[in-house]
């Protein structure tokens, strides 16, 4: 007998009840993902799961298609001798390729466990960008999001998370440039998104690096941002991972550099300001 080639169902992945609510999703979205690199596979599926189940239509579709494979199910227990691989190789090819819907595994009579995680080749090659991109609409004030639920167990609310993102984007720029023609102009720019603590910090690197080392190299860097979406939320914090692009000019040239930027963002009194920058896969602040 063939072995069944299928993946958990969106559910499972997010270790939720077919019947969980928007909340319990959510929270166990978040917990899921929380210290994973946003590069990491896991990570990746994790928040696909969170795009499909928390929007209605895209659950609602979802449902039917593990209430479809159910049946197909049970129609294999009744036919004596159909191969069981076959089968279920047929029910992943009718899945729809345009949103890589999974299917619900089979149970496995032997032992009762689960099969093991299998990721659909689509799932597998599916860009960061792309991944930040469309949970951004759904975690981040998109969908059928309740504003204010978060926030009762907490953690930012749906209007936090976005005003959160939203800041992040407006400062990375400022933070991130700095023009060797008027470095003061510069700096006073990227401290005014930055919370105290880490505007001392940056303008300790300032003074040691850009300033002493700019002037030289006549160099001037713009920051412009391409992409941005939630890494985790944690009390009065939000981390923003934002893709950036840094066009920069010196006496020997340009060129464009391609840069990914975990920032954290702090509510100070009512204002999401700069709290840390992280820089390498892992990092932390």
């Amino acid at each position: 007998m063939g072995v069944d080639l299928v993946i958990p169902s969106w559910y499972d992945v997010l270790g939720v009840d077919d019947d969980a609510t928007t909340d319990e999703i959510r929270a166990a979205w978040q917990e899921s993902v929380a210290g994973l690199d946003p590069t990491d596979r896991r990570f990746k599926q994790r928040n696909r799961a969170a795009e499909v189940l928390l929007d209605p239509e895209r659950r609602a579709a979802h449902d039917a298609d593990l209430a479809a494979q159910d049946a197909i199910d049970d129609a294999d227990d009744d036919t004596d001798g159909e191969d069981v691989a076959a089968t279920s190789a047929a029910a992943a090819v009718s899945l729809d390729k345009s949103t890589a819907r999974p299917v619900r595994p089979a149970s496995d009579t032997t032992s009762g466990s689960r099969p093991q995680l299998l990721v659909t080749v689509g799932l597998a090659v599916l860009a960061l960008v792309l991944a930040v991109a469309t949970v951004v609409s759904l975690v981040a004030g998109g969908g059928s999001t309740t504003a204010g639920s978060a926030g009762s167990a907490g953690l930012p609310d749906s209007r936090e998370i976005q005003a959160a993102r939203k800041a992040a984007e407006t400062a990375i720029g400022p933070v991130l440039s700095f023009d060797y023609r008027n470095l003061d102009k510069s700096r006073e720019a990227a401290t005014s998104f930055m919370t105290p603590r880490y505007a001392e910090v940056y303008e300790q690197n300032f003074a040691g690096f850009i300033q002493d080392n700019a002037p030289t190299t006549k160099t001037i860097v713009t920051a412009q941002v391409v992409k941005s979406g939630i890494v985790r939320t944690g009390k009065d914090r939000v981390d923003v991972l934002v893709f950036v692009n840094r066009p920069t000019r010196n006496a020997s040239g340009d060129k464009v550099s391609r840069d990914q930027v975990t920032v954290r963002m702090l509510d100070v009194d009512g204002s999401w300001l700069v709290d840390c920058l992280i820089t390498s896969p892992g990092g932390t602040c």
